[in-house]
C-alpha cells in the first residue's frame, strides 16, 4: 500500500493503514525526538503520543504539502511543547521554596548547586517518573489523588513514585 492510499485509507478509519503509516514514518520521528530531548526512553515515549496525536488529528491533512512536511511539523511542535513543560517543571523545582526540597538533600539546606543537581536528576526520568515525583514530593499529592489525577492505579503511583526515588539517589550519588 503506498503513503497516498493509506493517508486516505487512514482518514476513513483502517487501522491498517494507519499501521502502514506508522511502520513508513516512526523512525523518523523517532530521530526528531531523540535529537531533542537527548533521552532514549523520552523520544520512544514522545513517539508514540506524536503518532496518537497524528492519528487525532489525520482529518485535518488535506494534501495541500507533503504528508512528510506536515507530519514533521506536527511532531516538531509536539516536541518543542515537551521542551517548554520540562523547563517549566525545571524552574519549579529551582524556585521552589527550601521547605519544599529538603527531603532531597542529604544533609543542610538545598543550595543552588543542589538545586541545579535536582534539576539535572529529574530531568534524567522518564516523562511518567518525573510528573509522579512532582505531583507526590513537591505538589505534596497523596498517592490516591496521584492516581486518581495521572489515571492510573495507586500501586503504580507507588512504583512511579519509588522508581524516580531510585534512579534520582543514583544520578545524585546518594547511597540507598
Amino acid at each position: 500500500m503506498c503513503e497516498k492510499d493509506a493517508i486516505q485509507r487512514a482518514q476513513n478509519g483502517d487501522p491498517v493503514a494507519w499501521g502502514r503509516l506508522y511502520e513508513l514514518h516512526r523512525r523518523r520521528v523517532y530521530s526528531l525526538c531523540l535529537r531533542h530531548t537527548r533521552n532514549v526512553s523520552d523520544a520512544e515515549d514522545l513517539t508514540q503520543d506524536i503518532f496518537i496525536h497524528v492519528f487525532h488529528k489525520l482529518y485535518s491533512f488535506r494534501g495541500e504539502a507533503r504528508f512528510t512536511s506536515w507530519l514533521y511539523t506536527l511532531a516538531l511542535n509536539f516536541v518543542r511543547l515537551h521542551g517548554r513543560r520540562q523547563r517549566r517543571d525545571a524552574r519549579y523545582i529551582v524556585s521552589a521554596p527550601i521547605e519544599e526540597t529538603r527531603h532531597f538533600a542529604s544533609s543542610g539546606p538545598p543550595t543552588q548547586t543542589r538545586r541545579f543537581a535536582l534539576v539535572q536528576a529529574l530531568s534524567s526520568l522518564t516523562t511518567a517518573r518525573r510528573e509522579a515525583v512532582l505531583l507526590r514530593d513537591l505538589a505534596g499529592l497523596t498517592h490516591n489523588e496521584l492516581a486518581g489525577q495521572v489515571g492510573i492505579s495507586v500501586i503504580a503511583s507507588k512504583s512511579r513514585v519509588h522508581q524516580a526515588h531510585v534512579a534520582m539517589r543514583r544520578v545524585l550519588g546518594i547511597a540507598y
